[in-house]
């Protein structure tokens, strides 16, 4: 029977030799284009020979290009897949959000060997970084590491990705605070006033929030997508008036702001029937405009969705409302009252999610917890004993 191959990379039994004066050591080494090929060096003395071919071997298993070992520093490693970030399919967020993430990562263990990310050295890390920035932080930073070590796999410097293996974070049941339909109108009456209004200087304001404010909730659109929305998006002329969602407003590093020209995900870019109150709002918005978004900022440019929300927090602040009344409660809003009427899977649709995914129904819908009608039921402990040994008497 012939003998099986080796396997790429490795080698097979070391032997030694004396040649005159020196020793050479000796293996067979099956190469990456899969012929194998002996390999031998020499020393003084035969295990000087092998000492010499174990380091020639192992050097010749590391795949081309590449350096890593078990000795390399994490933070070498970091920077190879921050190098590769860009060439992956993720939004400009997400590619921000990974490298603010990556700081944690440099300053608590970029300075370790890769021998030395061990299990117990991420749950450390993780535990620690739990209780000074919160899970949320942690978790996403548990996610970059992850890719991080899976890379030094990759490159064969470690044998498994210790984050695998690490606690995982739990979390917590996310309790959906929204407002009901009453409170909405509520609401969106003041912020018209407050945009009427001067503020406290006796300038009048120029914050414009309650259009913006409506078109949340005529629409459930996101906040980005709000302001990214522009007068050829519309089409406000037909039966069944629409807003074409095909773009965000995000911050880019070293950029500023721009539009980018597709939404959060594949599902987001979507059509929107408009109700006809939004409508009326943005026929007149569309006569007394001159730049190309529908709700541009001061100087008739892309608005920012930070500024809107600083904006926000002064109106929120000076009306007593809570903290957790933010742009984003209106999408919620929008979520609950059409997943009460027609079900989570059309609010779904309408505010862009991903199908079939529990984004929605977990952190948008408030829920009713209504139990079931038994009141005739109950209605028998309501009955008079007394009275009803008269009755029978």
């Amino acid at each position: 029977m012939a003998r099986p191959p080796l396997v790429l990379g490795t080698w097979g039994k070391i032997k030694r030799a004396q040649r005159g004066g020196s020793w050479i050591a000796y293996a067979r080494f099956r190469d990456y284009d899969g012929v194998t090929r002996q390999v031998e060096r020499g020393g003084h003395t035969g295990a000087a020979a092998e000492r010499a071919l174990l380091a020639a071997l192992r050097d010749r298993a590391r795949l081309p290009n590449e350096d890593l070992t078990p000795e390399t520093r994490l933070n070498r490693v970091i920077d190879d897949w921050d190098k590769h970030l860009d060439d992956r399919d993720l939004s400009d967020g997400s590619r921000v959000t990974y490298r603010r993430q990556l700081r944690h990562v440099r300053k608590a263990m970029g300075s370790l060997q890769l021998r030395e990310v061990t299990v117990q050295a991420v749950d450390r890390f993780l535990t620690a970084l739990q209780a000074s920035s919160g899970p949320e932080t942690a978790r996403i930073t548990r996610v970059v590491l992850s890719g991080v070590c899976q890379r030094a796999v990759r490159k064969g410097a470690m044998a498994t990705n210790p984050v695998r293996d690490a606690d995982t974070i739990p979390r917590k049941k996310p309790v959906v605070e929204t407002l009901d339909v009453e409170a909405v109108g509520i609401v969106r009456s003041q912020l018209r006033a407050w945009d009427a209004g001067r503020d406290a200087r006796g300038r009048a304001r120029v914050t414009d929030l309650a259009d913006p404010v409506d078109m949340i909730v005529g629409t459930g659109i996101r906040t980005g997508e709000l302001f990214a929305v522009r007068w050829e998006d519309l089409e406000l002329d037909l039966d069944v008036p629409l807003v074409h969602v095909t773009g965000t407003a995000v911050h880019k590093p070293k950029v500023g702001l721009v539009r980018q020209p597709y939404p959060k995900t594949e599902e987001s870019n979507r059509s929107l029937r408009l109700p006809q109150f939004v409508v009326e709002m943005l026929l007149r918005r569309r006569v007394e405009s001159t730049s190309e978004y529908v709700f541009d900022s001061t100087a008739g440019t892309l608005r920012s969705p930070n500024n809107f929300r600083t904006q926000w927090r002064t109106f929120r602040a000076a009306s007593g409302y809570e903290d957790w009344v933010v742009p984003k409660t209106f999408r919620k809003a929008v979520a609950t009252l059409v997943a009460t009427v027609a079900g989570d899977d059309v609010a779904g649709d309408q505010l862009g999610h991903v199908k079939g995914s529990t984004v929605t129904r977990k952190n948008y819908i408030k829920r009713l917890h209504l139990g079931p009608d038994v009141r005739e039921i109950l209605e028998q402990f309501a009955t008079d004993p007394a009275l009803t040994q008269r009755i029978e008497k």
